[in-house]
């Protein structure tokens, strides 16, 4: 009975929500841009307008006590602009996008199961559909660990700098990228993978 519950409860997420989507960074301490809060969603085509992408920090080993501050230059190549920067919790970037060293009053952490704290949304304004957009993190100019990385301060104690790592490889690789060639695949499971777990 017990499988027959599982198996319909599986049926009915996948008929539902279409493909199943898990996180795509599973290393820790990653940051990203994602099209999504929870770090799921990083390359996907998108009509010419506003939109949103999100700034995670994945899998922060100072999960519990929280992310105290950050520091990335964030940046994208193609027809499109960054319009605004909403930083979450109280924070104060003390440089000029797309440098940012973000201090935060209260640490952010993710009180949610999937390990992935936002740190900011970033709108946008696609202004041709036709091309890809592809978004790039690195290390800020004067960067605070003595290699060039983006980095967190570990909300327990703000003298310990966390490097953080890009979900691709380096700052030299998309991110994230819009109406193009995936950088990381979303590896979307079928019902098919589903079902090979009950076998």
């Amino acid at each position: 009975m017990k499988n027959i519950v599982t198996a319909a409860t599986l049926l009915a997420l996948v008929l539902f929500s279409g493909t199943a989507l898990a996180q795509l960074d599973p290393d820790e301490d990653g940051i990203g841009v994602y099209f999504d809060p929870c770090a799921c969603v990083n390359c996907v085509p998108m009509d010419a307008g506003a939109h949103v992408g999100y700034v995670v920090i994945t899998h922060p080993t100072a999960q519990t006590a929280g992310v105290g501050g950050w520091e990335a230059m964030i940046w994208l190549e193609g027809p499109a602009i960054i319009t605004n920067t909403i930083y979450e919790g109280s924070s104060i970037n003390f440089l000029t996008p797309p440098e940012y060293v973000v201090g935060i009053g209260t640490p952010l952490y993710n009180p949610f199961m999937y390990p992935a704290v936002v740190v900011a949304r970033l709108e946008f304004l696609i202004l041709d559909a036709s091309q890809p957009i592809n978004w790039y993190i690195n290390g800020v100019y004067r960067h605070s660990l003595p290699e060039r990385v983006p980095c967190y301060l570990d909300g327990a104690d703000y003298d310990i700098i966390i490097p953080l790592q890009q979900p691709t490889g380096g700052p030299d690789i998309p991110v994230a990228t819009i109406n193009g060639e995936c950088a990381v695949d979303s590896q979307p499971e079928s019902w098919g993978g589903v079902k090979s777990l009950f076998r």
